[in-house]
Parts: structure tokens; sequence; C-alpha cells
């Protein structure tokens, strides 16, 4: 998708606001109109709006409850519409989608804050935690044919990612971005077999 400029998007303390690792994903996902669209840790809903004005069918969820309520706040700025839960990943998600978009927290860490802010970009010990997790349960949720796009990075633990990944999906990097002290990828990934 391109970043529509005339989407206006409202920020919070509490919430991760869009970033560079933000636009790379929006710049790879591919939505058409009337798919079911699913983004995990929509943050503000920048994604899932820009999916919206697509003319996809959007779910959009979050584990932070301030991130929720400002995706649902955008959304209605926007004047789209979005099914917006509070969901610790798949926890509350039912269905399937042809697409789901994942920006997930990815920075090793070993701090047991529960800021909400903090909690946006720790992905664990080893910054893989969340992703494996992720990827574990997502492809229950994919429709056939569906796909996932997701951001990762050089601090993560990139392999133990890919290696979980490779079982279930055909990963495929779609875009490098070298930054100050860390190198992003955005990937898409495809289920190796239909649903059972």
């Amino acid at each position: 998708m391109q970043l529509d400029r005339l989407i206006d998007i409202d920020t919070a303390d509490e919430v991760y606001n869009p970033s560079d690792d933000s636009y790379m994903l929006l710049r790879i996902v591919e939505v058409a109109r009337d798919q079911t669209f699913l983004e995990v840790g929509a943050g503000t809903g920048l994604i899932a709006i820009h999916a919206a004005k697509m003319g996809a069918k959007v779910t959009a969820t979050d584990v932070n409850p301030h991130a929720v309520e400002l995706t649902r706040r955008n959304a209605a700025r926007n004047q789209v519409r979005i099914q917006v839960l509070q969901s610790d990943l798949f926890d509350k998600v039912n269905g399937y989608f042809d697409v789901i978009a994942f920006n997930p927290p990815y920075l090793p860490s070993d701090s047991s804050s529960t800021s909400w802010i903090e909690r946006s970009w720790s992905g664990g010990e080893k910054g893989s935690e969340i992703l494996v997790s992720f990827l574990d349960q997502a492809w229950r949720h994919l429709a056939p044919g569906g796909r996932i796009y997701m951001v990762l990075s050089s601090l993560t633990g990139l392999t133990s990612v890919l290696k979980a990944a490779k079982e279930r999906y055909e990963s495929e990097m779609l875009e490098e971005q070298r930054m100050f002290f860390e190198s992003m990828f955005a990937y898409r990934f495809r289920a190796k077999r239909p649903m059972p």
C-alpha cells in the first residue's frame, strides 16, 4: 500500500507511534477490495485504516487498551469501519483472513516493566519470543492462499524466527533497510499447506 497523506492519525503517549518500521510494513502490504484483513498489534491503527480505505474488511487488535481506544478514534476520524478488539495475539480473534499484518515487538529486553510503551517494543529476552508465538498461531487464521506481512530486525534473533517459520511457511524477504544500529527486514509468509 502507498502512504495516503490525507489519512489523519492521532497519537498517544501510551501507544507506539508510527515509525520507520511501521512505514516499511505499510509499503509491503498488498490487500484488495473485499479481502479480509487483520492487523495484530495495531497501535494507532495506521495500517488497518489504510487497508479499510482500500476497501478491505478490516479487523485490528492490540493487547494495549490505550491502543484499542486510539485505533477506534482514528478509524472514526478517518471515516472507516474497522472491528477493533483487545487481544493478546490471537486470543480473541475468530475467522480466517486473506492478509495478516504484524509490526511486532522485536527488541531483546530482560525488562520486567509493565508500561504499555515498553511492551510495544519488548519482544522478550531474545527479542524473538513474541514473533515465534505469533507464527505458531497465525497459520490457523489464514484463508486459503492467505499471506502474512511482518517486520523483523537484525537484533531479534532473526535466524530463530525464520527457523520457527520454516515448518509451516514459505518466506520471502521483500525489503531491507539499514539503520544506525540495526537492519530492518520486511517479510511475506505463506502457509505451505492448506488448513486441515
